[in-house]
Order: C-alpha cells, then structure tokens, then sequence
C-alpha cells in the first residue's frame, strides 16, 4: 500500500466511538471536531449539554450529554447512555476540568475538594467505567488531559497542580493495568492555551501575556487545535504502541529557560 495512504488509514477513526468529557468548549471542543473530522462517533459531555435525541449512528456524528464528571454516579450514567446509543466504547478523552486561583494558605477546603473530585477523580471513575467495554473488544484507548503543571509549579494553583500530577501518576498505573487488556493510556499536557476558562486571565494583563510568550520558544501561545492533534494521534493506529507516556504540548515552554 502507498505509505500516505497507509498513514491516512491508521488516522481513520470510522466506526470508532468516542466520549469527551468538557467537550462543549475550548480543549475539548477541539477534540471533538478533530475525531468527528476522522469519522469518529463522538459523544460529548458537558454538565450543561442537552441530552441528544435517539437516532440512529452515523460515523462522524456528534451527539451531547448532560453529566457532572465529579460525581461518580453521573460517571457510571455517562458511559451506560454512550453504551446503549452506540453498543460499544473505543475511545475515552479525559477533557473535563477546572482551575482555581489563589493562595495556597488562602485555598479553601471547598476549593480543594472541589478539584480533586472533578480534575482527579473524575478521571478515575470515568477511566474505570469504561474498561468493561474495552476489555471486551479486546482493545481501547484512554487519553487524560493533564497540564504543564503537572511537571512544572505554577504560581498560585497548588491544587489545580496538585490534581494534574495526580493524572500523569494515574495514567502511568492505569497503562500498567490494563496494557494486557489491548488498552493504551496516555496524556496529553497543554501549555497555555487560549480557552474560554483562561481568555478572561490572559485578555486582563497584556503585559502578562508578553512575558509569558518570552518563556514559549514557538512565540505563540497554544490553541486548542495544537492539543486536539495531540489527541487524534494517541486515538489512532499509529499510537497502538504508545501508553503510559504524557505528551506536552506547550510550544516548547518546559524545555529550558530560553533566558539562561
């Protein structure tokens, strides 16, 4: 077979069906669009999403539902609802999830529990509900969205840090896991990235936004569309032999300090 077609095949997502979870805006929006764009059957999940009306699957369709990632019985919801519209699951993405500013010593408990249920735990108990399915297909591929931060401390975020090490230490154990079950886990770590949860932070201090373009060599701040192409490769063919790794894509931020 000639290699770029061989190379768009292994791309080709058709029949495959995938959950986004926070995939009504920003990163996650992106996600979607990029595995619909491959032929995907994306579910999208957001706290606020209408549930999609019954109809029958179509490849590169995209439907919404309503569930809070934070809760583990809207979880358990999420997954039965994507299992009984499409039959099977291929593909998870791990999307959903929030930052708080603030102090460490001024970070409330409410905020750190807050987090961890949605930014840590979420992660868990949709990762876990998924697995029956995969495993029964004899394949899978799950994919958390993490942070620089989870490598790198960032001012002023210890729990939103705290929870994205958390993720990068959970997908390491879920790939030893379930690897002998055909599923890949891997994540991906965005820099900073112009989304609606951090357009009103960045757009506030113009100055801010230079300095932190000082530290990018790429000069450019991420777009959600840098993160989903990250994504769309780990849910291929092409990355059946990756799991366990975490991806950053930050334009090069974490590298090394272009100033020393």
């Amino acid at each position: 077979m000639d290699p770029v077609r061989a190379t768009q095949t292994q791309f080709d997502l058709a029949g495959r069906v995938a959950i986004v979870t926070g995939g009504t805006r920003g990163i996650g929006e992106a996600i979607v669009r990029h595995l619909a764009g491959a032929g995907a059957r994306v579910v999208a999940v957001s706290r606020t999403a209408p549930d999609a009306a019954p109809g029958a699957p179509k490849d590169g369709e995209v439907v919404t539902l309503a569930a809070d990632v934070a809760v583990k019985a809207e979880v358990d919801r999420m997954v039965q609802a994507a299992l009984a519209r499409h039959g099977t699951l291929d593909v998870l993405v791990n999307c959903a999830g929030t930052a708080r500013r603030g102090p460490a010593l001024e970070t409330t408990e409410a905020d750190w529990a807050y987090m961890v249920d949605l930014n840590l735990k979420g992660v868990a108990w949709a990762s876990r509900a998924v697995v029956p399915a995969m495993r029964r297909a004899g394949r899978g591929r799950i994919i958390n969205i993490t942070s620089i931060g989870a490598d790198l401390g960032l001012m002023n975020r210890a729990a939103y840090c705290a929870t994205k090490g958390g993720v990068a230490q959970l997908t390491r154990c879920l790939a030893l896991e379930w690897g002998s079950y055909g599923i890949t886990v891997n994540a991906v770590g965005p820099g900073i990235t112009v989304t609606p949860l951090t357009r009103p932070y960045l757009e506030a201090d113009p100055q801010r936004v230079a300095t932190m373009i000082k530290k990018i060599p790429l000069g450019r701040l991420g777009e959600p569309d840098d993160m989903a192409g990250a994504v769309l490769f780990l849910a291929s063919d092409l990355a059946r032999y990756i799991t366990g790794q975490t991806i950053y894509v930050d334009g090069g931020w974490g590298v090394g300090d272009l100033d020393w």
